[in-house]
């Protein structure tokens, strides 16, 4: 589980602790070694452990999806979380160094993390799943968040090239599209869209609501549910798939 100290995989953690699962918590942040410990024990049979690397590095993702293995004797689960927003300037004014960030982390590391734990999948020949966090805004384009919707448009793609080499192996492939999310990452948006357009932090967060059909912003149980879902027996038949958990804003 990759960007687990807080957020949408932190929640993601604690879902599938709370269902008996023993998950290693993975980030760039010291933060989730104490989020791993506060999880532990909250689940029947469950054990936690938390490890700080950054996905984005070839070698330090690759010993660390070797280190979650070793801890949890083999794996049959990855969820793929671990993003940034990037900048949120228009292309014309967008340094060329914050752009490639912004893929390496949300699109390289995705890619990082799920070669090594496909070969490890491989190699045990028991199937298992990958769970890849997009975007709504990798399905639709926004101006001011090229970075961050060209990589989560790649995740997309990636999940499915991904699921058809996976398939004989009996290793599932999804993505979920999140849409508006309570988090800090989208606060933060929200925040700058207030200051480039004069009004409230508060104003900007009654825009969004108002255009979600189901009126409200989505959580980190909601994205967890999905995820529970995804690995469960009930979607066996379930790959290459981008499932949007948004509100239905697509229907507005």
């Amino acid at each position: 589980m990759t960007g687990a100290a807080r957020g949408l995989g932190e929640a993601i953690a604690a879902r599938l602790a709370a269902d008996g699962a023993s998950v290693v918590l993975v980030d760039v942040s010291p933060d989730v070694l104490a989020a791993a410990s506060a999880l532990a024990g909250t689940g029947p049979g469950a054990t936690t452990a938390g490890l700080v690397a950054d996905v984005s590095d070839e070698s330090a993702c690759e010993d660390v999806i070797g280190r979650a293995s070793a801890r949890l004797g083999g794996v049959d689960l990855l969820v793929n979380n671990a993003g940034i927003g990037g900048p949120d300037t228009a292309v014309a004014d967008t340094a060329v160094a914050d752009f490639r960030r912004v893929l390496e982390v949300n699109l390289g590391g995705t890619f990082l993390a799920s070669r090594a734990v496909a070969r490890l999948m491989i190699a045990q020949g028991t199937g298992g799943a990958i769970v890849n966090l997009g975007s709504i805004f990798g399905q639709q384009g926004v101006a001011g968040g090229a970075g961050y919707c060209a990589s989560k448009a790649g995740v997309a793609l990636l999940t499915q090239s991904l699921a058809l080499e996976l398939a004989p192996h009996q290793i599932r492939v999804n993505t979920i599209a999140p849409g508006n999310m309570a988090t800090e990452m989208h606060w933060e948006e929200l925040r700058s869209r207030a200051a480039a357009a004069g009004t409230s932090f508060e104003e900007q967060v009654s825009l969004v609501r108002d255009g979600v059909p189901l009126g409200r912003h989505g959580t980190g149980a909601d994205i967890a549910g999905a995820v529970a879902w995804l690995a469960s027996r009930d979607a066996s038949y379930v790959t290459g798939q981008t499932i949007g958990v948004n509100g239905g804003v697509w229907l507005s």
